[in-house]
C-alpha cells in the first residue's frame, strides 16, 4: 500500500474516532442537562414565593430561562439579571420564572402566559424561538409570536433569537429573527438584541460560551446572554421609578 494511501487512512480513521467520541460526548452532556432540569424547578419555585417587599422579576421561555447548561440555576441569565436588579434598587427581588425545557412558542402560549402573577411586574423577559427553528414555519411562527407578545405586561423585554454559530440553521434564524423585530417593534415593546450579542466572536467564542451539548450557554455564555438584557432592564427599573445609579 502506497504511503499516502495510508496516511489518508488513519486521518479518516481519526476523524471517525473524533466523531464516535463527540456523539457520545454531546450525548452524555445531554443527560446531565436534562437530570438537572427538577433542581432548576425547585429553585425557581422557592425564589417565586410571594414576598410584598420584593421587586417582581417575571421570566418567560425555554430552558436557557430555567439556567440550564451554566452550572448553578442562579448562574443563568435570569439569575444574573435578577441580581443586578437586587444590587440596583437595594431590594430583594422575587424571581417567578415561568420557563419550561424545550418550550416552543405554542408552549409559552398554552403554560406559561396564564401562570404570569397578577401582581404587577416590574420586570418582565422572555426567550422563546430557538426550540423552534427545527421544525421552522413563518406564517404560524408569526401569528404564534405575535399572541404571546400581545399577552405580556407593558413594558416586557422580548429577545430575538440567538446565534446558532455552528448549526446550519442561520437562514430560519434570520427569518424568525425578522418576524421578532416586526412584531416586537409592532407591540411597542422592547427588543433584547440577544442574535448581535452572542454572534459576537463568531464560532470559536460560541464554542467556548456552549455546555457540554453544544446547544445550551455555560456560565460564561449565560453572562453573555444576561449582557443582552441588562441595558433594558435598567431602563425599565428608572421607567418605573426605581433608583438607578
Amino acid at each position: 500500500m502506497r504511503p499516502i494511501a495510508i496516511a489518508g487512512g488513519i486521518a479518516a480513521a481519526g476523524v471517525a474516532g473524533y466523531l464516535v467520541w463527540f456523539a457520545r460526548h454531546r450525548s452524555a452532556w445531554t443527560v446531565l442537562l436534562t437530570n438537572r432540569i427538577p433542581d432548576h424547578h425547585v429553585y425557581w419555585g422557592e425564589r417565586g414565593k410571594v414576598d410584598p417587599e420584593a421587586v417582581l422579576y417575571v421570566a418567560l421561555g425555554d430552558s436557557a430561562a430555567l439556567g440550564l447548561g451554566a452550572s448553578k440555576p442562579e448562574r443563568g441569565y435570569v439569575g444574573i439579571v435578577a441580581k443586578e436588579i437586587a444590587r440596583i434598587t437595594g431590594r430583594r427581588v422575587r424571581v417567578r420564572n415561568l420557563a419550561i425545557d424545550g418550550a416552543t412558542c405554542a408552549v409559552v402560549l398554552a403554560d406559561e402566559l396564564h401562570r404570569i402573577p397578577k401582581a404587577p411586574a416590574v420586570v418582565c423577559t422572555l426567550d422563546v424561538g430557538a426550540n423552534d427553528v427545527w421544525s421552522f414555519e413563518p406564517e404560524r411562527f408569526r401569528e404564534e409570536f405575535d399572541r404571546i407578545c400581545a399577552a405580556l405586561p407593558a413594558g416586557a423585554i422580548v429577545a430575538d433569537l440567538p446565534s446558532f454559530s455552528f448549526v446550519p440553521v442561520a437562514g430560519r434564524v434570520r427569518a424568525a429573527n425578522r418576524i421578532v423585530h416586526e412584531v416586537v417593534a409592532a407591540r411597542g415593546l422592547t427588543l433584547a438584541p440577544l442574535n448581535a450579542t452572542t454572534r459576537r466572536g463568531g464560532p470559536v467564542i460560541a464554542i467556548r460560551n456552549a455546555a457540554g451539548d453544544l446547544f445550551h450557554p455555560n456560565d460564561r455564555g449565560h453572562r453573555v446572554w444576561a449582557e443582552a438584557f441588562l441595558p433594558a432592564v435598567r431602563a425599565r427599573l428608572e421607567a418605573a421609578g426605581l433608583p438607578v445609579p
